[in-house]
């Protein structure tokens, strides 16, 4: 897809674009202390979730509870969990998760994740902050305790300055300790296109080819503001998931590669594709194992990959130079 992309200088971007904007953003502008899903389970015998963490996500949380961790003089795991407001209508997603492994809250009433980050990066620096966090005085002392506490995020919903200051509050722990972070993509799929994108062009997601060069702009080249803006002359929707439906606007053409067989409403072309790990083998992001993993096809079927009729379409061009594989 990038390489047709700066073929015919497109502009490409994912479904969950502006989630996945935030969390490059993270490593992009600010940095931080991370770790790997392996070295947590095996190290951390202090857990700290931040927020909410997507449920794709909770089996492995969970596969962490029944391992001891070899650092610790009790080599046993405590867990907290930082909280922030949500709305009355939003249920929390980690309700069952926390449940089961016994975690401690630490919250300020009604008050956002990213204010809770700050009140609690305040408190351990022993500067004031305005209101009480409840909870803060049992994971101060947690984390005087711990030999290596691990502070585990997602993306999804938490906002940049969210990730932000937890960074900020990782790294003032550093000045004094040794303390760290897990980044969770809020989808693995698309942390897998982001990771896929950088070695290709430098850059992730959101990435336009219109200069001859690739341009990232996540504002610019958020192609739902591109497409709603009368900015885009073509739209290509590529979809392994049959519930996704592609912006639409009158008069622009829309080319769809969807799952099913059904035609796409105002598309004007429809291609029925094979999807990665059922009809064909892939190789996907796992969160898991915190790098790609090769997947083989589970039931697999005559529909031709994207990446087949994606390269079908570069050889019908009238430039001849094939793509990269």
């Amino acid at each position: 897809m990038v390489a047709l992309a700066e073929r015919v200088g497109a502009t490409y971007d994912h479904v969950r674009g502006s989630e996945l904007a935030e969390e490059a953003a993270l490593f992009t502008d600010h940095g931080g202390f991370f770790t790997t899903p392996l070295e947590a389970r095996r190290r951390a015998d202090l857990i700290v979730l931040v927020g909410e963490i997507p449920a794709a996500h909770h089996e492995l949380l969970l596969s962490w509870h029944a391992a001891r961790p070899d650092l610790g003089p009790s080599q046993k795991r405590r867990w907290f969990h930082i909280s922030g407001a949500r709305r009355e209508d939003t249920a929390s997603e980690i309700s069952a998760v926390l449940k089961r492994v016994k975690a401690s809250v630490v919250e300020a009433s009604g008050q956002p994740l990213a204010a809770v980050l700050a009140a609690v990066r305040a408190g351990l620096g022993g500067r004031k902050s305005i209101g009480a966090v409840e909870g803060f005085d049992d994971l101060a002392a947690a984390l005087g305790k711990a030999a290596f506490p691990v502070f585990v995020f997602s993306g999804r919903q938490q906002g940049l300055s969210t990730l932000a200051m937890l960074q900020g509050l990782v790294g003032d722990l550093n000045r004094s300790r040794r303390a760290t972070s897990l980044f969770l993509p809020s989808d693995d799929r698309a942390w897998g296109l982001a990771l896929a994108s950088v070695w290709m062009t430098g850059f992730p997601p959101r990435t336009g080819f219109g200069t001859g060069k690739p341009v990232y702009d996540p504002q610019l080249s958020d192609v739902t503001r591109m497409i709603t803006e009368q900015e885009a002359d073509l739209h290509l929707w590529i979809s392994e998931a049959e519930g996704d439906k592609p912006v639409h606007r009158p008069g622009l053409p829309l080319v769809a590669f969807v799952p099913g067989e059904a035609a796409v409403s105002g598309a004007a072309v429809t291609i029925t594709v094979g999807r990665a790990g059922v009809d064909h083998d892939g190789v996907f992001y796992s969160s898991r194992m915190g790098t790609l993993s090769a997947v083989k096809a589970s039931a697999p079927s005559y529909r031709p990959s994207v990446s087949g009729v994606l390269r079908e379409l570069a050889d019908a061009l009238p430039e001849k130079e094939a793509l990269p594989c």
